[in-house]
């Protein structure tokens, strides 16, 4: 075979090598943005899935006391309901709570420890093309007017910020009612709470105060050291819903 034959020969077969491994690239990247394409959609549902367990492992540590958490509602009240609170250490006094359509006086309560027997707390919504709709968090015992005494909450420095409290006042210890808001005590808590008290406005402490059949409409609850939430459920119900369905729940 000539030299000039041999040559030709291997061009022929660089170009076709070429237009292989050409061939070969794009049908990877074909293939390789199809996996994408589809990876996305089935990553879906593993990304779901891996929320889900984090939500669950949280709301374990929470049950667990092991991790402190904070509700707070600032421009939309919801209702608060539990059978009974014992609660030590109570203070409360006046002050603008700033809302996205401006300020409302609220009574801040709060609560140096303090145990629930049922915890009931329940949002409500307007959502467009579905209706009004409300979310519903319930722990411990039945919020049914009873108190069985079992699965007990426990909450330290336990806070309200609320327009309307009503219930049942008992074995209430060692009150003052008047004191100076800027010099109110709540036992060993000495956080930046108690900073919000208005010097000379109306103060309330008490070393010791249970409410039975709580029933508040709150702004907000801000929980500054721990809690354990024993039967622990978050549900979203349609229509309206109020203290009357809080023990259908269960």
């Amino acid at each position: 075979m000539s030299r000039r034959a041999r040559r030709g020969q291997r061009i022929t077969g660089w170009s076709e090598g070429l237009v292989r491994r050409l061939s070969d690239r794009r049908n990877l990247m074909m293939a390789e943005a199809e996996a994408v394409q589809r990876g996305t959609r089935l990553r879906a549902l593993p990304m779901a899935t891996a929320a889900t367990a984090a939500l669950a492992v949280m709301f374990a540590m929470v049950a667990q006391n092991v991790l402190a958490v904070n509700f707070t509602s600032a421009n939309t009240p919801h209702q608060v309901y539990t059978d009974r609170i014992n609660g030590t250490d109570a203070a409360a006094y006046l002050k603008a709570q700033p809302l996205n359509d401006g300020q409302e006086a609220l009574a801040q309560f709060g609560f140096n420890q303090a145990t629930l027997n049922g915890l009931c707390l329940v949002a409500q919504q307007e959502i467009g093309g579905i209706g009004r709709v409300s979310m519903m968090v319930i722990a411990g015992e039945k919020v049914d007017g009873t108190v069985e005494g079992s699965d007990e909450i426990s909450a330290d420095q336990l806070f309200f910020a609320s327009k309307d409290l009503t219930g049942q006042g008992d074995q209430i210890a060692k009150l003052t009612l008047g004191q100076s808001a800027d010099t109110l005590g709540m036992g060993s808590y000495q956080g930046d709470w108690l900073d919000g008290g208005t010097p000379g406005a109306f103060g309330l402490q008490a070393q010791t105060m249970n409410i039975s059949h709580l029933d508040g409409e709150s702004y907000g609850v801000d929980l500054q050291g721990q809690i354990n939430l024993p039967k622990l459920r978050i549900k979203v119900l349609p229509g309206a819903k109020d203290q009357s369905d809080c023990a259908a729940q269960y």
